[in-house]
C-alpha cells in the first residue's frame, strides 16, 4: 500500500528545492560529503569543526509539518481521545521527571510543540506551560484536542518577555533548526538567569553508525538514515556542547537518553500512526535498538565519559553562563 503520512515530505527532492549552506557552528564552507538522501539533499561533515549537518538542505524544512489536519487527525485519533498511549510516552514522562527534578515549578516554555503529545504530560503539574509551534495545523490540534496554551509563531516572534522562563525545552525538536544559534540567542533572552534549557537529539555518531552497518550489509541505496528532509543538523556531544558553549550556555548535565521505538503501522496498512505497534512487527529494529542502547552505556565508560557511537539520543541541560 501507499505510505500516506500528514507531513508534506517528499521521496525524492530536486535541485532546484534545496539550498546551500555554511555550517551552523563555525560558519565554513569546507566540507567532506558523507552521503545523500532523496535525491538532492547531501549530509557533510565540517572538515573545521567536525559538525555534521545537511548541506544542500531542503528550504524551509519546518514546513515539512504544515501538511493536512484530516491526516495528522488520522495519525493520533486514538491518542486524542485517550483510548492509546503515544509511541513516545515513556520517554516523554522519563524527560518530564528529569526536569522536574531540577525546576519543579514556575513558567515552562516548550519549544517545537508539534501537536502538543510531550506538552500534554505537564497537565496537573505545578509549571505555568505555554508551547510555541509555527505550523499552524499542528498548534491549532494541540489547543483544539489537549486544551493546551499554544503560541503559533517562532520564538523571536511570540513576543515573550526577557528573562520569563524557569525552563526551555527542546524534545527532538533542535535538530530541526536551520540556523541553532540564532535559535540559542533567543532562547538566553527569555530565559532567567538560573532557567535551565533542556535539550534532546539524535546523536549524530549513531547514525553514522546505521550508515557503516548499512554499508556492510549491502543496504546503502535509497536507506533514509539521516531523516535529512527535516533533521538538518546532527549533533555530537562534542558539537551539541560547542554549539552550547559558543552561545553563552554552560552544560550542567549530559546523559544518553533511551531510544525511541518507532511504529511501523504504515508497512503493513499504509498509514503512520503515533501509537505503538506490536513489537513483533519489527522485532529486529526493536532488539537492536534496546541492545545498542546498553552497549552505549558500557562504550562510554571506555570513552572515560564521552558519548559514542551506540548511543540513540543525547540529552544536555544546560544554563545561562551570566
Amino acid at each position: 500500500m501507499d505510505y500516506e503520512r500528514g507531513g508534506t515530505q517528499k521521496a525524492h527532492y530536486n535541485e532546484d528545492e534545496v539550498v546551500k549552506r555554511n555550517c551552523p557552528l563555525c560558519d565554513t564552507s569546507d566540507y567532506l560529503e558523507i552521503y545523500k538522501e532523496r535525491g538532492s539533499i547531501g549530509i557533510v561533515r565540517c572538515n573545521n569543526c567536525r559538525l555534521i549537518y545537511i548541506n544542500p538542505m531542503v528550504k524551509e524544512p519546518e514546513k515539512n509539518y504544515w501538511g493536512d489536519e484530516k491526516k495528522y487527525f488520522e495519525e493520533a485519533r486514538l491518542i486524542f481521545n485517550g483510548a492509546a498511549r503515544h509511541h513516545r510516552d515513556p520517554n516523554y514522562l522519563k524527560d518530564l521527571k528529569m526536569i522536574e527534578k531540577m525546576k519543579s515549578a514556575g513558567n515552562f516554555l516548550d519549544i517545537g510543540t508539534n501537536m502538543g503529545s510531550f506538552l500534554r504530560h505537564t497537565r496537573g503539574r505545578k509549571w505555568n506551560v505555554i508551547g510555541v509551534e509555527p505550523s499552524p495545523v499542528l498548534s491549532d490540534m494541540a489547543r483544539k484536542y489537549f486544551g493546551l496554551n499554544i503560541k503559533t509563531a517562532y520564538l523571536d516572534n511570540a513576543g515573550f518577555e526577557k528573562e520569563y522562563f524557569d525552563v526551555v525545552t527542546m524534545t527532538d525538536v533542535f535538530e530541526h533548526i536551520p540556523n541553532p544559534k540564532k535559535m540559542l540567542e533567543d532562547i538566553k533572552k527569555v530565559l532567567k538567569k538560573d532557567g535551565i534549557l533542556f535539550i534532546k537529539v539524535p546523536n549524530g555518531k549513531y547514525n553514522m553508525l546505521k550508515l557503516w552497518l548499512a554499508k556492510i550489509v549491502g543496504k546503502v541505496k535509497n536507506y533514509d538514515i539521516f531523516d535529512s528532509y527535516e533533521h538538518v543538523t546532527h549533533f555530537t556531544q562534542a558539537t551539541l556542547t560547542s554549539m552550547l558553549r559558543e552561545s553563552g550556555f554552560k552544560v550542567m548535565k549530559t546523559m544518553i537518553a533511551k531510544p525511541i521505538q518507532i511504529p511501523v503501522w504504515h508497512k503493513y496498512v499504509g498509514h503512520y500512526y503515533v501509537y505503538p505497534s506490536p513489537w513483533f512487527l519489527d522485532w529486529k529494529n526493536y532488539i537492536l535498538r534496546v541492545l545498542f542502547y546498553w552497549i552505549s552505556k558500557v562504550e562510554r565508560v571506555l570513552r572515560f565519559g564521552n558519548i559514542g557511537y551506540f548511543a540513540p539520543n543525547i540529552i544536555m541541560i544546560a544554563t545561562r553562563k551570566d
